[in-house]
């Protein structure tokens, strides 16, 4: 009997961190792709999906204390890692000085957020020109975020942007997109920034870690096929907070 070499094919490597910390996340959650082919655990938090038929390749991540999420990537037979968010459930362990923060809005809407703390204020190392694909900024206590919402220390308005690789201590970043505005150095602010889809339901569950002094205003931001908006919500620290979006938008 001949026996043939069977190949594996690498169709997609991922990298699942927890929305909340930054840290990878290796443990404690079922990843399955609903594609075909089958997946691999590495460490570090890093999957890889094996021999995936289709071009598209849709995960499906299980696990007690985040919530659930379904999402699609495409195939490039690992030519690039993608970064994969875990958002809290309300299982998630909570610590002393941590603040909740449930809420109400559209099924399925992703929705960003934001405190505008001194103590985590980060600047730029040096200006980002529009378009650019990578940003330089200082990173205070070694923060892993991976979410970031930066703006004009004039302006009211302002961007989040997502770091392609968040590890180590590297202080030139590459960006999962660029930027829509330019920023000069000594003008700006840089705040760490967190996300979270909510349900099938509308409701939705965030988790914050020590805040300044309340009442503090979240910042929230969403853009999707149903419109776009941003506004803040007033939050106490250290308490379970609900905020009706629903209700927000309407004033």
């Amino acid at each position: 009997m001949v026996l043939h070499e069977t190949k594996i094919r690498l169709s997609k490597a991922v990298l699942f961190r927890d929305a909340f910390t930054g840290e990878p996340v290796s443990s404690g959650i079922r990843i399955h792709s609903l594609s075909g082919g089958r997946v691999e655990k590495k460490s570090d938090g890093y999957f890889l999906f094996l021999d995936v038929g289709d071009k598209e390749l849709t995960i499906e991540t299980k696990s007690p204390i985040y919530q659930p999420r379904r999402f699609t990537l495409q195939a490039d037979a690992g030519a690039e890692v993608s970064e994969a968010l875990l958002y809290p459930s309300p299982s998630y362990p909570l610590r002393a000085g941590n603040t909740a923060v449930r809420g109400r809005t559209l099924p399925g809407r992703a929705l960003k957020f934001h405190l505008e703390d001194e103590r985590s204020c980060c600047r730029l190392i040096s200006d980002y020109k529009k378009g650019e694909a990578e940003i330089s900024f200082y990173r205070k206590g070694g923060m892993k975020n991976v979410l970031w919402h930066i703006r004009k220390k004039q302006g009211k308005k302002g961007e989040y942007f997502a770091l392609g690789q968040a590890d180590g201590e590297a202080e030139v970043f590459r960006l999962g997109e660029p930027l829509e505005t330019a920023y000069l150095k000594k003008d700006t602010v840089i705040y760490p920034a967190q996300e979270t889809i909510a349900d099938e339901e509308g409701m939705f569950y965030l988790l914050l870690g020590d805040m300044p002094q309340e009442p503090c205003k979240l910042h929230y931001f969403y853009k999707d096929e149903a419109g776009q908006a941003c506004g803040e919500a007033e939050i106490l620290r250290a308490k379970d907070n609900y905020v009706d979006l629903c209700k927000e938008e309407k004033k």
